[in-house]
């Protein structure tokens, strides 16, 4: 159980930090079999502070290599003194996946602040960008959203009862079913769920459309034929209820730059840059863990 921060008496806000970073993961099967846990992952104390890591040099044969990154979070009560602030970020550099799917860097970055006096915090994923990324040898353009949710809703209110923030995620997937030659998979798997988003979790992403690249692009997404599938700028939003009647809310913001499903010149899953971030509190330190 967390205490009161130095300087703190026991009935001031309590926040409870949580975050976690990492460069890279796979599972592949072919055509090597490997395993690849989390790169260079780090994991925020329910205390705060700051940690970082380096990602040293990886190279998997021919098949996946990266030159460099790092992953870091911190937690600290705002020097604004609004509340309690969170800083989650992974950065990857010159990314080789099969060169096809390649980039000069890839970085994910999300910042919340949970309010003393509320339970919704604001959140930002300024800096979060991807430099260079290239399909096939193609340079591929991304319409990039990052302000996708917006700032926070006045009056403590959710995102998720957010009309405007709702109707952004839900254009997104309207944008995906009109596109041209969308695979039967995709028609079914982006259906809109209006009554998910009211229970709790709702998906979208941080890129609106992709250009330039070869294969079937629909929204965030590219169905290269040879390769698989390619998912970019991926991000949940959970809201979780509280468990008692003395808990409030907590939120939980997950974001996946770059996902592959992979199932021809290669079989497996690669997730490269991903991170979440949540925490809440107690006595108003921006809900209870």
């Amino acid at each position: 159980m967390a205490t009161a921060p130095k300087g703190r008496v026991a009935s001031d806000p309590v926040h409870y930090y949580h975050a976690d970073a990492y460069v890279l993961k796979a599972d592949l099967k072919q055509p090597v079999s490997s395993d690849i846990k989390p790169q260079a992952l780090v994991e925020l104390p329910e205390n705060g502070t700051y940690t970082f890591q380096r990602a040293e040099p990886f190279k998997l044969f021919g098949v996946l290599s990266y030159k460099s990154g790092y992953s870091q979070v911190a937690g600290h009560p705002s020097t604004k003194g609004h509340g309690f602030t969170t800083l989650a970020t992974s950065v990857v550099e010159d990314l080789n996946v099969l060169d096809v799917v390649t980039a000069d860097r890839v970085v994910g970055q999300i910042s919340t602040e949970h309010p003393i006096d509320g339970e919704v915090p604001s959140v930002t994923f300024l800096g979060t960008r991807f430099v260079n990324l290239r399909i096939g040898g193609h340079k591929v353009e991304l319409d990039q959203d990052v302000h996708i949710l917006g700032p926070k809703p006045a009056k403590d209110k959710s995102y998720l009862d957010e009309p405007e923030v709702l109707a952004r995620m839900s254009r997104q997937y309207t944008n995906i079913r009109k596109s041209k030659g969308l695979p039967d998979w995709a028609a079914e798997q982006y259906r809109w769920d209006k009554g998910a988003a009211k229970n709790g979790t709702a998906s979208c992403s941080l890129v609106n459309k992709v250009s330039g690249a070869p294969g079937t692009s629909f929204g965030h997404v590219i169905d290269l034929p040879h390769f698989g599938k390619i998912f970019l700028g991926e991000l949940t939003v959970t809201r979780q209820p509280p468990k008692t009647r003395d808990e409030n809310e907590t939120y939980h913001f997950q974001l996946k730059m770059i996902r592959l499903e992979m199932g021809c010149i290669a079989t497996g899953s690669t997730t490269v840059v991903a991170l979440d971030s949540n925490g809440g509190g107690s006595q108003g330190g921006g809900g209870h863990k």
